[in-house]
């Protein structure tokens, strides 16, 4: 397993940005793998159709994809996409829209197709800050990818079109994550889910409260649990104080920063750390 991996982004439309490329180029020789990130936007770096603009970043992955092959054979690669959609009335970048996931979902069909890793683009919002914008765009962009068979979604806790990062928005996002999952998890049609036999003991006008498959389900990761949205009455919920899904993310992000920080890194490490910080200051002035 490799500590990281870095991300290569070719330079819509067509093109291998030439300090970058080089880095990289260098960078293979340690065998780090690479994530190949396309990011052009229909209508601006991209033609104007989203098929167009999908066939467009397949090309560009592929050209970087043959492009470190040739330079160093077998070098670990990772098949992403980024790609978005123009606002016609700032000419700005989108990615909170309907039209960025059903491109990224196309490359993620694709990565599959040539039997490659995948990295897509998503749980991803043009809201400037936390709230019911956000939560709509992210599951709007997480849910497709999930069920699409990404292997990984590349998103959350961004706000902003990815110019912002917030903590509580990391949380939101981790509830927003498992529900995707729980829809990609579907229906288990095993044996043990064959619970005709207590249908026929209830029967009619019965109930299934003091089964013991209920006991055993309601235990389960058949039926999901949330950690923030709140499944009170409406009058606990007032008595609580009317927490919202914000609220509760900000408790627990509270909750995370007050505990010891997990695999801190030697204080040596550290030192090496703000020592090439100081110097790529020095040189950047």
């Amino acid at each position: 397993r490799k500590l990281y991996s870095v991300t290569y982004c070719t330079l819509a439309p067509l093109v291998h940005e030439g300090g970058m490329c080089d880095a990289y180029l260098d960078m293979i020789e340690f065998e780090a793998p690479i994530l190949i990130y396309p990011m052009p936007c229909a209508g601006a770096t991209g033609p104007c159709s989203l098929f167009s603009n999908i066939a467009m970043g397949n090309a560009e992955a592929l050209s970087s994809l043959v492009l470190f092959q040739m330079a160093h054979p077998g070098t670990p690669l990772i098949f992403g996409a980024a790609a978005g959609s123009t606002d016609f009335a700032s000419g700005g970048f989108l990615e909170g829209s309907p039209e960025m996931v059903l491109q990224t979902a196309a490359r993620a069909e694709m990565a599959r197709f040539y039997g490659l890793p995948t990295t897509q683009q998503g749980c991803t919002t043009d809201a400037k800050e936390p709230g019911p914008q956000a939560v709509m765009e992210k599951l709007l962009t997480t849910l497709p990818l999930v069920l699409g068979g990404a292997d990984l979604v590349q998103g959350p806790g961004c706000l902003e079109t990815s110019g912002l990062l917030c903590m509580e928005q990391i949380v939101v996002d981790e509830e927003i994550g498992g529900l995707c999952k729980r829809m990609r998890d579907g229906v288990e049609l095993s044996d043990a889910k064959n619970l005709y036999d207590d249908i026929a003991e209830v029967g009619p006008s019965g109930h299934f409260l003091m089964q013991d498959s209920t006991l055993a389900a309601c235990r389960s990761d058949e039926f999901f649990a949330p950690k923030l949205s709140d499944r009170h009455t409406f009058e606990r919920w007032a008595e609580l104080g009317r927490p919202d899904l914000y609220s509760k993310a900000r408790e627990r992000v509270e909750e995370i920063l007050a505990t010891p920080q997990k695999n801190p890194l030697p204080d040596d490490v550290i030192g090496k750390l703000d020592e090439i910080m100081r110097r790529a200051d020095e040189k950047l002035k």
